[in-house]
């Protein structure tokens, strides 16, 4: 692709202004955006800062505003704060037409998602992590590379960036990873974080491979799939230790996903006989009617 065009989501930290300088050097076809959340003082000073360097590499900057009623009720603010920026992001990128949207994820980070979803008991796709490129135009160029590595780069090119205050709380278990548990591990073994960074890298290499052999034994029971929908005819699970896991881990191919528990061993369980059946997991729907086994996340029994 000749000359690529970039919108660079940029916080003011260390690590998205490491990105944004080293960007700046590298590529001529760019745009940076900050999306505020509104709940720092000092947020307009993260704001003032990245204005500042993108009219000195000659960057046109955007900043974007997070509806604060959306977090109304609402205990999750993480996970809508999440939704709600890359929401904003897509539609600058899409008015922009840019080709990527850039995000400043580096290998700690890559570390600290590994780390939390072997804790929550994640499977072969959860431990890709971050992925450095996505299929909707994401990437992240600084996986590679540490957070020490960025510090030192910040240093030799004398890089200004601005330390997120709510970082250093240790209220959500993410920052406490972060904080405490991982730099202890690191102390005590060193290596952690390249390790962690590494089972990432060996998953999304793995994966692709995995999931074709899957497909090549679950596609012909598939008789129709649409969004958040599908439907197998003639379809049971072999009653073989491991087949159920192998089953998630194909509908989560499909976008089809669920917080593993207890409950999906009567799951597998039903799946083994002819008898027909309705059952739910988290938010998807399992219904076995004439031996037809319909899969969805909307169906309401």
């Amino acid at each position: 692709m000749n000359n690529p065009s970039f919108l660079l989501a940029i916080s003011g930290g260390l690590d998205s202004m490491c990105m944004l300088h080293f960007f700046a050097k590298k590529h001529s076809n760019l745009y940076a955006a900050y999306v505020n959340h509104g709940i720092r003082k000092d947020a307009n000073e993260d704001s003032k800062l990245i204005k500042k360097k993108c009219e000195e590499y000659g960057i046109p900057f955007y900043e974007l505003f997070i509806d604060q009623k959306i977090f109304e009720g609402k205990n999750n603010f993480e996970a809508i704060a999440r939704e709600a920026r890359y929401n904003l992001l897509f539609d600058l990128k899409n008015k922009l037409g840019t080709n990527f949207l850039a995000t400043a994820h580096h290998k700690n980070d890559q570390a600290e998602t590994v780390f939390l979803r072997i804790a929550r008991s994640t499977g072969l796709k959860g431990l890709r992590g971050i992925l450095a490129e996505r299929e909707d135009g994401v990437i992240r160029p600084m996986l590679k590379f540490t957070k020490e590595d960025l510090q030192k780069y910040a240093e030799e090119n004398r890089i200004e960036w601005r330390e997120d205050s709510t970082n250093k709380s240790t209220d959500h278990f993410r920052n406490k990873v972060r904080l405490q548990i991982l730099p202890k591990i690191e102390e005590e073994c060193k290596g952690t974080i390249n390790s962690l960074a590494h089972i990432a890298e060996l998953s999304q290499k793995i994966y692709p491979q995995v999931i074709k052999i899957l497909d090549s034994y679950f596609n012909p029971f598939l008789a129709e799939r649409t969004a958040g929908s599908i439907l197998l005819r003639h379809f049971y699970l072999p009653a073989m230790q491991g087949y159920g896991e192998l089953f998630r881990l194909w509908l989560g191919s499909k976008d089809i996903t669920w917080e593993e528990t207890n409950e999906d061993k009567k799951l597998y369980e039903k799946l083994q006989k002819k008898d027909s059946f309705r059952f739910r997991l988290g938010n998807v729907y399992f219904e076995r009617k004439k031996g037809s086994l319909t899969i969805s996340l909307s169906y309401k029994f």
